[in-house]
């Protein structure tokens, strides 16, 4: 880790934001802890100041028996967290940003997750608006997940010639009737109801309830709470979703039962129906290269603990980081807005398999493997 980052993770909160108000804002109610993303006009995406005060929040959570549940939402109206910032990727790769931020922006993002993921405190997170890439890493592990009707959840990363990360290899290959593949390599939208009916949020609660849940949640909080009584708490203000997605009948059809992403193509093409049409026609837009990573990630993520599904997307995000396509997916769709990526191959059938499978490997020999256990361990003692 370089110099510049060092010092910036290590300089006191209050300095690096003494003008503004601090992107994070946190505070205490009864045994309750309330997390906002404080960063609305940029949909709250997460950068390298705000996982560290996340990270230190963290360490002081798990060591203070007060905190039983920690309340995670987004300022502003639209969004919980879009994503993580990007943009800053983009110029880092160009100059205008340390080079470093390329390594460190996932090696601690990355901890920041698993951390979340094995925290003390029950962690309850607030879907109100959107929820992307980086917003899904610090929210989609938690037990308990709360979506209104105005949620938006997608990991889009195919489009910018990513992959969705943040433990997706994880999340994405343990949903039900091959949803995380779907959702993974096509970037498609769920909304309000369908993020419980998909799995990816665990209750349904309109919006205008979200007061008089967090009200009631502070008041009934206590020290001994089980995960299971802060469920049925939540419980009480949630509607039970039981109807399946409408689409479930088409994705099960053409995206169950596949070997490669190429099989994908061949069904949907086989399928002829209106639906498989417009999937292909967005398969057209996205990255060849990250479908085919993605394919493979979802399947091995399958076989993976947590812990080692992190080892593995951070091998896989410093190959994006070595390579174009990433790159060149944030030019054209969030610099230059031409939404006319010029990608390293035109379709999933002219990438080899031998490319792919050096993606799952180190990017460079003298790189150093994410073992995010031993890293949380190092951090905390260091923050001691």
């Amino acid at each position: 880790m370089s110099q510049p980052i060092k010092n910036m993770l290590r300089r006191p909160i209050f300095r690096l934001f003494a003008a503004e108000e601090p992107p994070v804002l946190i505070s205490n109610h009864n045994q309750l802890c309330q997390v906002k993303l404080n960063k609305p006009k940029a949909l709250n995406s997460l950068d390298l100041p705000m996982i560290k005060i996340l990270q230190n929040a963290l360490f002081q959570w798990n060591a203070d028996p007060e905190v039983t549940a920690a309340y995670f939402l987004g300022a502003g109206n639209k969004a919980f967290c879009a994503g993580g910032d990007i943009r800053t990727l983009y110029e880092a790769k160009h100059g205008s940003h340390e080079p470093s931020v390329l390594k460190d922006f996932f090696w601690y993002e990355y901890i920041l997750d698993y951390g979340l993921a094995k925290m003390n405190p029950v962690q309850i997170c607030e879907y109100d608006g959107i929820v992307m890439g980086g917003g899904v890493g610090i929210s989609v592990h938690a037990p308990l997940r709360i979506a209104t009707e105005e949620a938006v959840f997608a990991m889009p990363e195919t489009a910018i010639g990513f992959f969705p990360d943040v433990g997706g290899s994880y999340f994405l290959s343990r949903l039900p009737n091959s949803l995380g593949l779907y959702l993974g390599v096509t970037g498609a939208r769920i909304s309000g109801p369908q993020l419980v009916q998909a799995g990816v949020a665990t209750h349904f609660v309109p919006k205008e309830k979200l007061p008089e849940l967090k009200e009631y949640l502070i008041s009934e909080m206590t020290a001994k709470r089980t995960v299971q009584e802060i469920k049925d708490m939540v419980e009480k203000y949630s509607e039970e979703i039981t109807e399946p997605l409408a689409e479930l009948d088409n994705i099960q059809r053409c995206f169950s039962e596949v070997t490669s992403i190429e099989h994908i193509y061949h069904k949907l093409d086989e399928d002829q129906t209106e639906w498989a049409e417009k999937k292909l026609a967005t398969f057209e837009k996205l990255s060849p290269l990250s479908l085919k990573v993605v394919f493979e990630q979802v399947k091995r993520g399958k076989e993976l603990s947590l812990e080692e599904v992190f080892k593995m997307e951070y091998r896989l995000s410093q190959n994006f980081m070595n390579d174009t396509d990433f790159f060149e997916g944030v030019r054209a769709n969030l610099v230059d807005k031409d939404k006319n990526p010029q990608w390293k191959h035109k379709s999933v059938f002219e990438v080899p398999d031998e490319e792919v499978n050096k993606y799952f490997e180190k990017a460079n020999s003298s790189d150093k493997d994410l073992e995010v256990v031993e890293e949380l361990k190092l951090l905390q003692n260091s923050n001691i």
